[in-house]
């Protein structure tokens, strides 16, 4: 029971060592990327011709509440070169027929290009006028299939893969833009900063006011998306091994997607082994390349308010990593695929995927000790502060982060209350994460069909007027 006890301390002691240097490189790499960034030098790239034209992919299923503040929001981004794609996979409410409406769609003919499978397309839809969005209506087949299908139709060099409830500021194409201009031979993908939109005032699918949410659940995810995207991905990406871009907001080389098949559509963590099955296929092949992460360019994004919707996407993203683990399993500890294969791939291993029995198991000996006078008061306390105050010392590195960054956001009220939220993590919401982090496990087991979070909207529908067209 000791040895155990003594296994569980050292699994927090290397969570705590590995986080925390994953935040000392982000912070040298957060410097360099404010030393390097300026909005001179973010204008004269976008003018410059070498910037690629970008097709936005928005898969969207039974999303009519805000499918159309979507689109426009998506229309209006700063970007010089750029089309709109939305494909209906299948809904069953009124999205096709709000956007119809709303942007005076035409049925269009156009060819099926053959590059990556996908369900069957019932149709293709324009706008009588110029603007430069393209409706593709298809058979349910769900997101992967949905992005599979916007890479096979787009005429553009690059794809944005974006959710219909996320909206992106309007220089995030632009800046999430940045390393295919600089390096545009090696740069396979690029992700960018994650935030919560609940709370927010939102007006025509733009993020005019930033308020914390009202939402406990939802404040909660805020603390978790300020220290996932500000210390954890930075960290990964400057030492060549980010593996998630986020499925909400991330760029992509369209012909760097053909080559490795596309987005899976047997697995719920389709954006993670996509980027994974890059990572195996350039080293296999011995290729320079590199998957950066952005942390400047933002999306905001609906997260869910009720314990049922919350516990529902943990679930299935700790079913996806275990599927992606699983069909990937032959990198880890493989030396042939860096830092990747030895150090991120084991990481999620651990802290992801063996972390949540490990930390429940060990507040059960723990206490099982303490009652049968194997372990002191004192030592108790002291497994209990490890692992209440990890998390929030990392999250206390990302505010700092943060604040140091180039576009801070947060405000001195919202700090306060993110560090309450950060304390209570780990006083209660972290450990109702665990049995909703494991049910992913029989849900693997089950093969269980997720359901799709209801979304609420960003605001009410506005009225019926149409942005003005784009100049190609």
């Amino acid at each position: 029971m000791i040895f155990y006890l003594w296994f569980v301390l050292g699994f927090f002691i290397a969570f705590v060592v590995v986080h925390s240097g994953l935040l000392i490189v982000a912070a040298v790499e957060l410097k360099r990327y404010a030393a390097r960034s300026s909005p001179t030098a973010l204008r004269r790239a976008l003018r410059s011709p070498l910037a690629p034209a970008i097709a936005v992919v928005c898969p969207a299923y039974n999303e009519e509440a805000g499918i159309v503040d979507s689109v426009r929001a998506l229309l209006a981004l700063d970007y010089p070169k750029i089309e709109v794609i939305v494909v209906n996979d299948g809904s069953t409410d009124g999205t096709l027929a709000r956007l119809t409406e709303v942007f005076d769609l035409r049925p269009v003919r156009r060819p099926t290009p053959p590059y990556l499978p996908h369900r069957p397309v019932r149709g293709v839809y324009a706008p009588r006028s110029r603007l430069p969005l393209l409706v593709i209506d298809k058979e349910n087949g769900g997101k992967a299939d949905g992005l599979n299908v916007g890479v096979n139709f787009t005429w553009c060099p690059l794809a944005c893969a974006v959710d219909a409830d996320s909206i992106l500021e309007q220089d995030a194409l632009a800046k999430a833009a940045l390393p295919f201009i600089e390096d545009p031979e090696r740069t396979l993908a690029t992700a960018g900063m994650i935030r919560i939109v609940n709370g927010c005032t939102i007006d025509r699918g733009r993020v005019v006011e930033v308020h914390p949410p009202r939402s406990r659940w939802a404040m909660f995810q805020v603390v978790e998306y300020l220290r996932a995207f500000y210390a954890i991905r930075t960290g990964w990406a400057a030492i060549g091994a980010l593996m998630i871009v986020s499925g909400a907001f991330g760029l992509f080389r369209c012909d760097a997607v053909i080559a490795a098949g596309g987005w899976r559509t047997d697995t719920v963590g389709e954006d993670f082994e996509l980027v994974v099955r890059m990572h195996k296929m350039w080293r296999d092949a011995r290729r320079p390349y590199r998957i950066v992460y952005v942390p400047d360019p933002v999306c905001w994004t609906e997260g869910p308010e009720t314990a049922r919707g919350l516990r529902s996407q943990r679930a299935r993203w700790h079913r996806g990593c275990i599927e992606v683990l699983l069909m990937h399993r032959a990198m880890l500890m493989n030396p042939r695929y860096g830092t990747v294969g030895l150090i991120g791939l084991p990481a999620m291993l651990l802290f992801e995927v063996l972390g949540p029995v490990i930390e429940l198991s060990g507040y059960g000996v723990t206490t099982a000790a303490l009652l049968a006078g194997r372990l002191t008061a004192a030592g108790y306390l002291l497994f209990l502060a490890v692992a209440v105050l990890y998390g929030l010392l990392l999250t206390l590195g990302a505010i700092a982060l943060e604040d140091a960054s180039v576009s801070p956001r947060a405000t001195w009220v919202d700090l306060r209350r993110v560090l309450l939220f950060a304390l209570g993590e780990g006083l209660g919401y972290r450990q109702v994460l665990i049995p909703w982090r494991l049910l992913g496990v029989w849900q693997l087991i089950r093969r269980t069909k997720w359901q799709p979070m209801e979304r609420k909207g960003f605001s009410a529908p506005p009225p019926v007027t149409v942005p003005q067209a784009r100049q190609p």
